[in-house]
């Protein structure tokens, strides 16, 4: 018998080989993925003698089961209790065999970008380890599903309520390169007591003004479907870019709303202000009004915002963007502007120059998500209203206008 031992990417190489140069396809891996590599198995559909997709946790794409439905001998897997987690490749052609058994998933990560180890083995189908594989792929039987449109529609509706699920990514370990920057950042480290603390012994916190500036954006956004509803000075208001006489005429309250950023400055931004520009409209409605953000909707945010600002000479960047959002969301963004980013990158462990819409998911929101203070539980009584506002208020605690 031959053996070789292959990483993901000749896993990924040595499947479609072996998919479109056999006579019999089993399978039978933890998750999937709709890519390149499942068009070339659907393509050999008729080749399949038992093709088994775990759905445990909601990580094989539902797109990729609904082309399932129909097809003979493919089935989804109900482990039950237990999570359904082999990566058993098998493949016969008359006398000979081949199989590959490791780590590899029938994902993007187990056949691309992962660090995998699997075992390719070619050989006589009556060979003892083979003998063995079958009988391991016969004891899942019991646990095969056919695949219906029911199925599909039912997973596909779990499929999207997982994804809304916050998960940290790889934790947070020391840097092999000696670097000093913190293991984990001080503002990941600082507790709810410490937080509520921070907030209320800042010197430029005005506490009471600023929880009261951002009730009175949750009532704006409240009123209406669409950002694009609200009126001009609304927008001027939510924006930062609003005057004192501006905020009189409009009976939006007495009001600082330089507070979160003052955005009067930016010249291109507050010409889309003005316009109510339709393209800020359509990158606000991408952010929810309630339920958790994703960075699938910062992204949606993200094309919109810079949409905007095509024919302009100068783009939106972090801060004008960020102003929105907080204002939006200020349980989930923080307006990163001039007088608060070099002590909030400070807090957060990156270069201030270094950033950018691009990474500001990365570099701001993640962070915050695994902090302390951000996970605790939503108090009773007065810091209700500030934990609500949680995100933005942070502001209060790094704003340094020296």
């Amino acid at each position: 018998m031959e053996i070789e031992l292959l990483n993901a990417q000749t896993v990924s190489k040595r499947l479609r080989g072996l998919i479109d140069g056999h006579d019999e396809i089993h399978l039978a891996v933890a998750w999937g993925f709709n890519g390149p590599l499942a068009d070339c198995l659907l393509n050999n559909r008729q080749k399949f003698a038992s093709v088994t997709f775990g759905v445990a946790f909601c990580q094989t794409d539902p797109n990729l089961i609904a082309r399932l439905v129909g097809v003979k001998n493919a089935f989804v897997a109900d482990g039950g209790k237990a999570t359904f987690h082999p990566k058993i490749y098998y493949f016969r052609t008359g006398e000979t065999a081949e199989a590959i058994v490791g780590s590899s998933n029938f994902t993007m990560g187990g056949l691309d970008r992962n660090w995998e180890a699997c075992v390719h083995a070619k050989g006589p189908a009556d060979a003892p380890f083979f003998n063995q594989l079958r009988d391991c792929l016969t004891e899942y039987n019991e646990l095969r599903r056919t695949v219906t449109a029911e199925l599909v529609n039912t997973y596909r509706t779990q499929f999207e309520a997982a994804k809304q699920l916050r998960k940290p990514r790889n934790p947070i370990l020391p840097r092999r390169d000696g670097s000093s920057r913190p293991l984990m950042p001080p503002l990941v480290q600082m507790s709810w007591t410490e937080y509520t603390n921070a907030v209320r012994s800042s010197r430029h916190h005005e506490f009471d003004t600023r929880l009261s500036l951002l009730r009175t954006c949750q009532r704006l956004f409240a009123s209406v479907s669409s950002f694009a509803q609200l009126s001009g000075l609304q927008w001027k208001a939510i924006a930062g870019t609003i005057t004192e006489k501006q905020n009189r005429e409009a009976g939006l309250g007495e009001h600082n709303w330089a507070w979160f950023g003052s955005m009067a400055a930016m010249g291109n931004f507050a010409n889309r202000i003005v316009e109510q520009d339709a393209s800020l409209a359509r990158a606000m409605d991408c952010i929810p009004r309630h339920g958790d953000v994703t960075e699938e909707h910062y992204q949606t945010f993200c094309e919109h915002f810079l949409r905007a600002f095509e024919n302009s000479s100068r783009t939106g960047g972090v801060s004008t963007a960020t102003r929105l959002l907080a204002m939006k969301r200020p349980d989930s963004f923080v307006c990163v502007s001039s007088p608060n980013k070099l002590r909030l990158s400070e807090a957060l462990a990156f270069s201030r120059t270094t950033l950018s819409l691009k990474n500001y998911w990365e570099r701001v929101i993640e962070p915050i998500r695994i902090s302390s203070w951000y996970n605790a539980p939503r108090p009773a009584g007065s810091d209700a209203e500030l934990w609500d506002g949680r995100v933005a208020m942070l502001d209060a605690i790094y704003f340094d206008p020296d």
